[in-house]
């Protein structure tokens, strides 16, 4: 279980977020060839990587666990996911004419190895809540029309419905007068 609050936000808005985060405290952590970077400086966020971590050193240890393969990771229900926040943007298909969604997550808590819940500090609840307001306010909720098409019923023709998101007024723009699409 999480909070978590979905959105279309394109590169240039999500480094808004990001100095947001930084100038809570918070470290910017990216994966890069199989292993976690930290960074306090915002150059580090780049358009072609769009999925990235803030974590709040004042909110506990960050533990970076491997997988199988050796490649670093963080992230989850465990004791990392406790102290960091997951962020990203969207990444845009212009061939295709897609956008697809993305998200701030954050974790309620953890079960250790003993079955005892350890619940997220309050202070990545307060910096969870802190964010989302500058999401909102980056991609204010938005009522638009978008096109579809069922993926699971090829019978079923391909339409239009009412769509209320979180959406950058860059990313409307493409939504509304070039007919992109959003994807989950």
């Amino acid at each position: 279980m999480g909070k978590q609050i979905n959105y279309y936000i394109g590169y240039r808005d999500f480094v808004k977020l990001a100095q947001v985060a930084l100038d809570s405290g918070c470290e910017i952590l990216k994966r890069e060839n199989g292993k976690i970077i930290h960074s306090r400086r915002i150059d580090c966020i780049v358009p072609d990587q769009n999925r990235y971590y803030f974590y709040l050193p004042q909110a506990g240890t960050l533990q970076i666990r491997k997988n199988p393969s050796g490649e670093e990771f963080v992230g989850g229900y465990h004791s990392s996911g406790n102290v960091m926040i997951e962020a990203g943007f969207s990444k845009i298909n212009h061939a295709a004419k897609k956008i697809s969604r993305a998200r701030l997550f954050s974790v309620t808590g953890y079960y250790n190895e003993q079955s005892v819940w350890i619940a997220r500090p309050p202070c990545m609840l307060k910096l969870y809540e802190k964010l989302a307001r500058s999401v909102r306010k980056i991609a204010p909720a938005t009522d638009f029309i978008v096109s579809y098409q069922n993926i699971w019923d090829d019978t079923v023709p391909p339409g239009k419905r009412k769509c209320r998101a979180y959406i950058s007024p860059e990313m409307l723009q493409l939504v509304t007068e070039l007919g992109y699409t959003t994807t989950a």
